[in-house]
């Protein structure tokens, strides 16, 4: 499972703060901790810095990497100019987040790809907007998974995220972007499904839960990315369960390690034995 440790972002007022006044420490911290926790990418959103999008970009995966060499950073912004300084930046092969369908999208960042060979997340939205509509974002998945081929990504290094819907606003949002992942997988086996996982439970009480039970689902329909807080100790234990029961983990090894360490260890007050 390929998680992306989502608390780096500039749209979290702490993480704001600790921009503006280069905070070092503060956000290693929050770099350290979700390394340490089982991140595949750390994600650096720096969205909020506007003119100072690029300097803070460098700042910040210069600043990680310095203080954990192996961290791969997943470059997470919207301005082709952050991006290009984060690429600059960034050591190692780093995973942009995102490309979508929009023109100018394509048109402003599809060179960056084609320079700096990242792994690329692919947003099933065009220019048309954002839609809840199933046959226009699957249809939208295979043009990124096509486009980015002819621009020589390999599709094991293409992310599709079907995008996720809160289910307070659609009851059905959460079946659409199940099919729409099933349907990605049988078309294409090497490109890897990804996804904002919160979304699904925005305006709901006990978000976690909902999180924790939506990613098993997704995962049962070919999920094997997600942009999450690896801080949730439940959330992460039900990945490691679900993949052994998925036959993902050979001789069951990373669910017995998760256990010998004790991230399966859930009760907040053992008892004694």
């Amino acid at each position: 499972m390929i998680i992306v440790g989502e608390r780096i972002n500039s749209t979290r007022k702490p993480i704001t703060k600790a921009m503006q006044e280069r905070d070092s420490e503060f956000v290693l911290n929050e770099a350290r901790r979700q390394w340490e926790a089982g991140s595949t990418y750390l994600d650096v959103n720096t969205a909020m810095m506007r003119a100072g999008e690029p300097d803070t970009m460098t700042w910040a995966i210069e600043l990680i990497q310095a203080e954990i060499p192996q961290a791969l950073i997943a470059i997470d912004s919207a301005n082709p100019a952050a991006i290009e300084a984060g690429f600059k930046a960034h050591k190692g092969r780093a995973l942009l987040n995102s490309i979508n369908m929009e023109r100018k999208r394509v048109q402003s960042i599809m060179p960056l790809v084609g320079e700096y060979r990242p792994r690329v997340v692919g947003l099933t939205i065009d220019d048309d907007g954002v839609t809840q509509d199933e046959e226009k974002r699957f249809g939208l998945g295979v043009q990124l998974v096509e486009l980015l081929g002819e621009n020589g990504v390999d599709q094991d290094d293409i992310f599709i995220d079907p995008l996720i819907f809160p289910v307070s606003a659609e009851l059905q949002a959460g079946n659409v972007s199940l099919n729409i992942m099933g349907r990605l997988k049988q078309a294409y086996a090497d490109v890897h499904l990804v996804c904002g996982l919160s979304n699904i439970s925005f305006g709901l009480p006990e978000r976690k839960l909902i999180n924790q039970v939506y990613m098993v689902m997704a995962m049962a329909r070919g999920l094997d990315g997600a942009i999450i807080d690896p801080l949730d100790k439940r959330l992460m234990a039900n990945i490691a369960t679900a993949r052994t029961l998925l036959g993902q983990d050979k001789a069951c090894r990373e669910f017995l390690k998760t256990y010998r360490s004790g991230g399966l260890n859930l009760d907040p007050n053992p008892a004694k034995q």
